[in-house]
C-alpha cells in the first residue's frame, strides 16, 4: 500500500498569544513561535504578528509535516539560529497534532513573562580600512559580523591555581613594575608561534602544553625581563609584605586604597580570596585585560585554559563604498549591561568568501563596555583584501586634473616640483624633501574630477606623461608602459573583479591612456593607483642589480591631455583647471604655470647609482697587515687603524655605519656612524685601540688574543615614492687577528 503524500500529512498548527498588559502605545516585540517535535527537531518557525483589532494579541501559523505527535512550542525573540534561544526566558506549551487537521493553541503570558522581549535601539557603527604602506584605504566590500562577548564563562572554569598564579603575577607587578610603558605597547602583540590574530584557516583554539619558560626566552630583546619576572612570581606576596612593612601607617593606608587600574584598589587585590579574585576578574576584566593580554608571561598562564568565553551574534552589517558600516541592534530592555562588541569582516569577490579580519585571541580583541553609537576602526593587514579607491577631498568644485605624486608621495614634499615663472630650478630641485633622488620603478599617480570626460562636445578623455632632461631643448620620450586597472562590479548577485586597460591606446593617437570612467568601483591596489609607470631602471635578475635606463639626473615631466578624438586640449578651453594638492588636508593650489600648448611641468631628480662600500686595510701603528691579517701587539695603547671608503658617486649618501665585532659570539666591541661620505680621493681610517678591543664586555673577556670580523654598510637617499631603495645599499667585509707579540701572564685567552 502506498504511503500517504506529504500534502496529507501537513498539519496546520495556529499560535495565538495573549501579552497580557500590553497597550495599544507600546510596541510589539520581535517575538515567533517555534515548533519542535518530540526529539527536539525543529519543526517549523513563524513571527507572531501583531492583531490590528487587538493590539495585545500576536499571531502566528505553523505548518508541520508530521504524523500524530505531541508537539512542544516555544514563544520567545525572534533569532537566527536557534540555539540562541537558550539565552533567554521563553513561554513553552505542548499540543497534540493529527495529520490534516488544524489546531489551534492559545497562551497568555504575564508582563513579567514578556517584559525583556521588549528592545531599545544600540548603534553599532565605524569603518574598515586595509593598511597600505603608510596609509589606509577602504574596504568596500564585504559584511561585518557583529558579536557581544561574555568572558565569564572563560574566568569561571579557570583551575584555582591558575587564578592565583595571575594574582601573583598582578602582585609582582604592583611591587616592582616592569620596565614597559603600557601605553606605548601595539595592541597587536603575538605572544603565539601560530598567528592567533591572523585570519587564516586554523580556528582560534588555545594551544595546550605551553612551556613558558622556553617561550619567553625566544622572545625580543626589549622583553627580556619576562623570563626573570616569571620565575620570581612565587615570591610577590613575600615581597610585598616587606615593602609593607618598610612604610608607615600613613603611605601603607594612601598605597592600598591606590587604584591598580581603573576601579580596582590594591587592597582588593592583595586582600581577596581565589573566589572574590576570580569574581574581581570577571567584573574587570577590560581593566586587567592590559596585564592579562600585554604581559607575556601572564598572557600564558590563562589563555590555554580560556576555551569558554561566550560569543552572542548581534547582527550583520553591509560595507559601504567608503569602508563604513552601521547598524542597529535591539537589546533587551532587561540588559543591564552595555555590550561588549568583538568584530568579524567577511568578502565574497569572486564567488569565494574570505573571512579578512577577526581578531584572536577574543577576549584580548574586544570593544569591552563600548557606548551605543561610539564609532570603531577595524584595521584590516590581510594583504588578499579587496579594497577600493577614494579620492582625496579638494577644495575645486568644477572639472579638475590633479597630479598626486609619486606613488605615496605627493608632489609638495617635492622641493620645486613645480616652478612657476620667474623662480627657476636650484640645485635641490626635483628631491625629496630637498634631499632624496628617485630611482627604479616610479608610479605616477593622478585623480580627475568625476565630469572631466563629458567636458563640452568631445569631452576630456586621454592624457600623456613624457620626460625630458632638464634643461634640455630636445624631444621628449613618450612614458609608454602599459596600465591596466582594476574594478569591482556586481555580476549575477555577486562581487566580482573585472580589469581594463587604460593604455596605450595606439588606435587614438601615441602612447595615450584613458581617463577612468567614475561610475565604476576602482581598486586601490600598487598597480590601480598607477596613471604612469616610469622605469628609470630595470632589475636584472642575472647580474642581481638594476640595470639604468636614463641617464642620472635632473628631469621635466609633461603632462597633456585630449579629447575623444585625441586631440590636445588647453585648459583654459576645454573648461578644467591643473591643481596641486598641498600640506594642507583638502587644500590646493589652482593657480599653477601652465606651458602656452596646455601643457604641465612637473621636475624630478632622478639617480639610480649604487653607493659604495669598501675596507680597504687594516694597520697596526700605521704598519698595514699582510693578506691573513695577523696584528701583533705590545701594548694595549697600540692602535688599529680601519681604512675604508663609503660614498655615493652623486653625493646621495645618507649615512655609513663601520662596526667591529668579536670572536664567535659576535660581540660588538666598536662602532661608529656618519653622515660624510668617505669619497674615493680622501679614504678615511677608523683609529681604536687594543685595549678597547679586548676589553670585557658582559661576561666575556678579557683577553689578550682575539679574532675580529669587520662590517661595512652604506645607506642611500635614493627612494621610489615608498622608501628608500634597499637593492642600492652596499655592504663590505673584512677581518683581523690581534696576537701578543710577547707573552704576558695577566689577562685570560679566547
Amino acid at each position: 500500500m502506498a504511503s500517504p503524500s506529504k500534502e496529507q500529512k501537513r498539519t496546520v498548527l495556529e499560535v495565538v498569544v495573549e501579552l497580557k498588559e500590553l497597550t495599544k502605545e507600546q510596541p510589539w516585540p520581535q517575538i515567533a513561535a517555534y515548533g519542535f517535535g518530540r526529539s527536539g527537531r525543529l519543526l517549523g518557525k513563524q513571527p507572531l504578528k501583531r492583531d490590528s483589532a487587538k493590539p495585545h494579541i500576536g499571531r502566528a501559523t505553523l505548518p508541520v509535516e508530521i504524523g500524530q505527535e505531541q508537539v512542544t512550542v516555544k514563544v520567545g525573540p525572534d533569532v537566527e539560529n536557534v540555539a540562541e534561544l537558550a539565552r533567554h526566558s521563553l513561554a513553552v506549551e505542548k499540543a497534540v497534532v493529527k495529520p490534516r487537521e488544524r489546531v489551534k493553541l492559545s497562551m497568555g503570558i504575564l508582563k513579567p513573562g514578556w517584559i525583556c522581549w521588549l528592545k531599545v535601539p544600540y548603534l553599532v557603527t565605524g569603518k574598515v580600512e586595509k593598511q597600505q604602506g603608510s596609509g589606509r584605504s577602504p574596504i568596500c566590500v564585504g559584511e561585518v559580523d557583529i558579536y557581544d562577548v561574555d568572558i565569564g564563562w572563560c574566568i569561571l572554569r579557570l583551575p584555582p591555581l591558575i587564578i592565583e598564579r595571575i594574582r601573583d603575577s598582578i602582585i609582582d607587578i604592583i611591587v616592582n613594575p616592569p620596565p614597559v610603558d603600557l601605553p606605548e605597547i601595539p595592541p597587536r602583540l603575538h605572544w603565539d608561534d601560530d598567528d592567533w590574530c591572523g585570519t587564516g584557516p586554523k580556528p582560534p583554539i588555545p594551544p595546550t602544553g605551553i612551556d613558558i619558560s622556553k617561550r619567553l626566552a625566544k622572545l625580543p630583546p626589549e622583553w627580556s625581563f619576562a623570563k626573570e619576572r616569571f620565575e620570581a612570581v612565587g615570591t610577590a606576596r613575600a615581597r610585598m609584605t616587606e615593602a609593607m612593612a618598610q612604610m608607615n601607617l600613613g603611605e601603607k593606608r594612601a598605597m592600598l586604597n591606590s587604584e591598580a587600574v581603573e576601579g580596582v584598589a590594591i587592597s582588593k587585590i592583595l586582600y581577596s580570596n581565589t573566589m572574590q579574585f576570580r569574581n574581581l576578574l570577571i567584573d574587570h576584566f577590560s581593566s586587567l585585560r592590559f596585564w592579562l593580554c600585554w604581559y607575556p608571561w601572564i598572557y600564558w598562564y590563562w589563555w590555554p585554559w580560556c576555551w569558554w568565553y561566550s560569543l552572542e551574534k548581534l547582527g550583520t552589517a553591509t560595507l559601504q563604498p567608503d569602508g563604513s558600516f552601521s547598524k542597529v541592534v535591539w537589546l533587551s530592555v532587561c540588559r543591564n549591561d552595555t555590550p561588549d562588541l568583538w568584530f568579524v569582516v567577511r568578502q565574497k569577490v569572486n564567488g569565494v568568501e574570505r573571512v579578512i579580519y577577526a581578531r584572536h585571541p577574543v577576549p584580548c580583541n574586544t570593544y569591552w563596555n563600548h557606548p551605543s553609537g561610539k564609532p570603531v576602526t577595524l584595521v584590516v593587514t590581510d594583504p588578499e583584501a579587496v579594497v577600493c579607491h577614494q579620492d582625496k577631498p579638494v577644495d575645486v568644485l568644477g572639472p579638475y586634473v590633479m597630479p598626486l605624486g609619486i606613488y605615496e608621495d605627493e608632489w609638495y614634499g617635492v622641493h620645486q616640483a613645480h616652478i612657476k615663472p620667474p623662480a627657476v630650478a636650484d640645485s635641490a630641485c626635483g628631491l625629496y624633501g630637498s634631499n632624496d633622488p628617485y630611482g627604479t620603478r616610479l608610479d605616477l599617480r593622478m585623480q580627475f574630477h568625476d565630469g572631466l570626460r563629458s567636458l563640452g562636445a568631445n569631452g576630456v578623455r586621454y592624457y600623456r606623461w613624457s620626460y625630458r632632461k632638464h634643461g634640455t631643448s630636445n624631444g621628449w620620450t613618450h612614458i609608454s608602459t602599459p596600465i591596466t586597472h582594476r574594478y569591482i562590479t556586481m555580476v549575477g548577485g555577486e562581487y566580482v573583479i573585472q580589469t581594463e586597460n587604460l593604455g596605450p591606446k595606439s588606435d587614438v593617437g601615441n602612447s595615450l591612456f584613458e581617463v577612468p570612467d567614475p561610475s565604476k568601483s576602482w581598486l586601490a591596489n600598487r598597480d590601480d593607483l598607477a596613471f604612469a609607470i616610469w622605469h628609470t631602471a630595470i632589475w636584472d635578475a642575472q647580474q642581481g642589480r638594476y640595470v639604468p635606463q636614463v641617464a642620472d639626473g635632473k628631469y621635466e615631466l609633461c603632462l597633456e591631455m585630449f579629447d575623444k578624438n585625441g586631440t590636445k586640449v588647453k585648459p583654459a578651453n576645454a573648461g578644467f583647471l591643473y591643481i596641486l594638492m598641498t600640506a594642507a588636508v583638502g587644500v590646493t593650489d589652482k593657480n599653477l604655470h601652465v606651458e602656452p600648448d596646455g601643457s604641465l611641468i612637473m621636475n624630478l631628480h632622478v639617480d639610480n647609482a649604487d653607493t659604495v662600500a669598501d675596507i680597504k686595510s687594516v694597520a697596526l701603528n700605521g704598519v698595514k697587515a699582510k693578506d691573513c691579517q695577523f696584528l701583533e701587539y705590545e701594548q694595549n695603547t697600540d692602535t688599529v687603524e680601519i681604512e675604508h671608503v663609503a660614498y655615493h658617486p652623486n653625493d646621495f649618501l645618507d649615512h655609513y655605519n663601520l662596526g667591529v665585532r668579536r670572536g664567535i659570539s659576535g660581540t660588538s666591541v666598536h662602532s661608529m656612524s656618519s653622515t660624510t661620505p668617505s669619497l674615493p680621493a680622501a679614504p678615511v681610517v677608523e683609529s681604536v685601540t687594543v685595549e678597547k678591543l679586548l676589553r670585557q664586555v658582559g661576561s666575556k673577556g678579557p683577553y689578550t688574543r682575539c679574532a675580529f670580523s669587520i662590517d661595512l654598510h652604506t645607506w642611500p637617499r635614493t627612494r621610489d615614492g615608498h622608501s628608500r631603495i634597499r637593492a642600492y645599499e652596499a655592504h663590505d667585509t673584512s677581518a683581523f687577528t690581534l696576537l701578543e707579540k710577547t707573552v704576558g701572564t695577566s689577562g685570560g685567552t679566547p
